[in-house]
């Protein structure tokens, strides 16, 4: 493993030594080329002089540099002036360029400070929106975790409601003689009513069915008033119980006895017989009836009265008088003409008085069968209902969602304060740097004034000395041997380097 090391040191170190190689040979090209350049520019430069004429002779030159001595010896103190204010000059711009470049950088600090604080302005004007967006869906959803809460109790409460109902219905079932059969003649009777009642409109129903007793006591002496006409049944007009008649020899239904209502003409009550006495009462006061039957309910009752015993009824007949027939609560009757009939033998008037227990138990299984329909919708309505699982988790999805929203949107505002200080801190710098560059500036300008000042006064003195040397050159004054001929020799220089 070692010996591979090896190897693979050194061919890393060739590797490096041919890029090494590589370049050495680029610079020796470059050389070439600068040592090339070079031959060419001196040669434009001679050219160029011979052509001109205009390149100062080597006299020239040696005349001016002993000019130049002689003046320095003169002006001593304004160019020892001069020359310190040159390097001043030179310190002072150096100076100046670092503090505008720092007041230019501070500037480009505080655009971009600004830059992201309009950036994270809208980030949060965008956060905030989605932060009142998530707080507005969880607010909904509150109220549908409470709506469906409150409807899901109403729904129990009811639920609650009708099972108690329809336990009390069954009890009255089971204590009701709901096991007895009805006859054949009496299911026949059921079912005829119910034929016509679907072929034709305006038929009620029977009698025994529109009406009832108001305590099961008087279910036998109602019974012995009503007699045939408890089965017989309430139309609205003859017309139609003419069309019944018909309509039942045509299906060879059996017989019936109908009551059209717009043409019975009823007496009314003897308001005189419910004060005959305390234990005897109108037959129509202990019925139940709708007042749309009540022209039936009267023709068949008329002004019997329903007595508690049998001596109340003689009393009522025989002892006051009255011109009514007194029923017993066991079915004795009494009649007008005095002749008195049934009692507890009277088998007939007490199966007749079934009917309306029969009814009571139809009654109570219908109400038992809506009960238990409502029920079922009740069931349903409360399947329908949000689950209050889904319900919690929507709502908790919301409050992590809101939780990070309001994170993210509590980080903005932290890196908004953060840019709000650095801000502030720039420009407090900003402040600090105006008063330096300006310093500087009026330093700079000062220096450039002293400088010119000392550079006249030499000038002055300069003019005697050196106006045979520019006589003999034809030029106008130093200033403009120094502007026009020294300027092409020292371009010269800068162009070589």
């Amino acid at each position: 493993r070692r010996f591979k090391q090896i190897e693979e040191n050194v061919s890393s170190a060739q590797i490096d030594a041919d890029r090494q190689r590589e370049v050495v040979a680029v610079l020796e090209e470059e050389r070439n080329r600068v040592n090339a350049a070079e031959s060419r520019f001196e040669e434009q430069l001679q050219g160029s002089q011979a052509q001109r004429g205009t390149g100062p002779s080597e006299d020239t030159m040696v005349e001016y540099n002993r000019l130049s001595e002689q003046l320095r010896s003169e002006c001593v103190e304004d160019m020892h002036t001069r020359d310190v204010q040159d390097r001043q000059i030179q310190l002072l711009s150096e100076a100046s360029r670092r503090v505008s470049d720092r007041l230019d950088g501070l500037q480009g600090q505080l655009e971009g400070v600004a830059a992201s604080e309009r950036v994270y302005v809208q980030q949060q004007q965008t956060a905030e929106a989605g932060v009142a967006n998530v707080e507005r869906e969880m607010q909904q959803a509150r109220r549908d975790a409470e709506a469906a809460k409150a409807e899901n109790e109403r729904l129990v409460r009811v639920e609650i409601e009708l099972n108690e109902k329809l336990e009390g219905v069954l009890k009255d079932l089971s204590q009701a003689r709901a096991e007895q059969r009805e006859t054949a003649r009496e299911a026949k009777l059921k079912e005829m009513v119910s034929a016509l009642q679907r072929v034709f409109t305006g038929v009620h129903g029977r009698l025994a069915e529109l009406c009832r007793p108001t305590h099961q006591k008087y279910d036998v002496g109602v019974a012995t008033v009503l007699g045939r006409h408890m089965d017989a049944i309430v139309v609205d007009r003859q017309a139609t119980a003419i069309e019944c008649i018909s309509y039942i020899k045509e299906q060879r239904a059996g017989q019936a006895t109908f009551l059209p209502l717009d043409t019975l003409q009823p007496q009314s009550a003897n308001d005189s017989l419910r004060h005959a006495h305390r234990s005897a009462r109108l037959t129509t006061d202990v019925l139940q009836y709708d007042s749309a039957v009540e022209a039936a309910v009267m023709h068949a009752c008329g002004n019997a009265l329903i007595c508690d015993t049998l001596d109340v009824a003689r009393y009522v007949c025989y002892e006051r008088k009255l011109d009514a027939k007194a029923v017993t609560l066991d079915g004795s009757v009494i009649h007008r003409s005095g002749l008195i009939t049934g009692g507890v033998g009277n088998r007939g008037q007490r199966g007749k008085a079934q009917t309306w227990e029969a009814v009571a138990v139809d009654n109570l299984r219908k109400a038992r069968d809506r009960l238990a329909e409502e029920l079922q919708t009740i069931a349903r309505e409360r399947r329908k209902l949000a689950k209050e699982e889904a319900v919690t988790t929507r709502l908790t999805g919301l409050q992590t969602k809101h939780r990070i929203s309001r994170e993210a949107l509590d980080a903005i505002g932290r890196k908004l304060q953060g840019l709000a200080t650095e801000r502030k801190h720039i420009e407090a710098k900003i402040t600090e740097c105006r008063p330096a560059v300006a310093q500087t500036t009026a330093e700079l300008e000062q220096a450039k004034d002293v400088r010119e000042q000392a550079n006249a006064r030499i000038y002055v003195i300069a003019q005697p000395i050196f106006a045979g040397f520019c006589q003999r050159l034809g030029i106008p004054s130093l200033e403009a041997f120094e502007k026009l001929l020294l300027p092409a020799t020292e371009a010269a220089e800068e162009r070589r380097l």
